[in-house]
């Protein structure tokens, strides 16, 4: 329907350009970044637990 050259500008000019290039393996570091921070932000927000001295 669309001329090879129109879809595959615009998808590298949408942020597509490493899925048009083939990185994968910057996908997966992108990804993998992205967990570690989530999950560093989520310890964060959990309230850390108080020791009860005494008994």
């Amino acid at each position: 329907m669309y001329p090879g050259k129109i879809v595959t500008g615009t998808a590298v000019t949408s942020g597509g350009a490493l899925a048009v290039t083939g990185h994968n393996s910057m996908w997966l570091v992108i990804g993998g970044l992205t967990l570690i921070l989530a999950g560093l932000a989520i310890v964060r927000l959990v309230p850390k637990r108080r020791r009860v001295r005494g008994g």
